[in-house]
């Protein structure tokens, strides 16, 4: 899921897997800007390989406190498998918002939504996709709450 679009709006701050405890933990990007190689949009890199760049860390869970490489989307916590493939959320909030959208039976009618789908690649928009998304989705929620 990981394209030129998804770097637009990368946030200041989001989830990671705790690399100690594995459960959910704060990341805070140190920015390095440069040219993504494919489109004009900027994102955060470091090294000028696209979605590895520095985070500070913090969990609640372990207490660990640290500067470490991300590698994004694989270091995401919010990850779901639908149908083989990995859909990514920065955070409990944003994977609400995905889970909302994918239920929505009238995606047309907000602008949340209508920008939220810039994000979202074609596979997880699918009708025939909705029910697994959902599943997948809620399932990873109601475990990580």
């Amino acid at each position: 899921m990981t394209t030129c679009y998804e770097w637009f709006s990368f946030p200041d701050s989001f989830s990671v897997k705790c690399p100690k405890c594995e459960s959910e933990c704060k990341c805070t990007t140190v920015k390095v800007k440069i040219k993504y190689p494919n489109c004009n949009l900027i994102e955060y890199v470091i090294n000028g390989e696209p979605g590895k760049f520095e985070g500070d860390l913090s969990c609640l869970n372990c207490g660990i406190n640290v500067r470490r490489t991300i590698y994004w989307p694989e270091d995401a916590f919010w990850k779901f498998d639908i149908k083989g493939k990995i859909m990514w959320a920065w955070s409990l909030d944003h994977s609400k918002d995905f889970l909302d959208y994918i239920q929505s039976t009238n995606r047309n009618s907000s602008l949340h939504y209508r920008n939220l789908t810039l994000h979202l690649p074609k596979h997880f928009k699918l009708a025939k996709n909705r029910k697994a998304a959902s599943r997948a989705i809620r399932k990873f929620i109601n475990e990580n709450r």
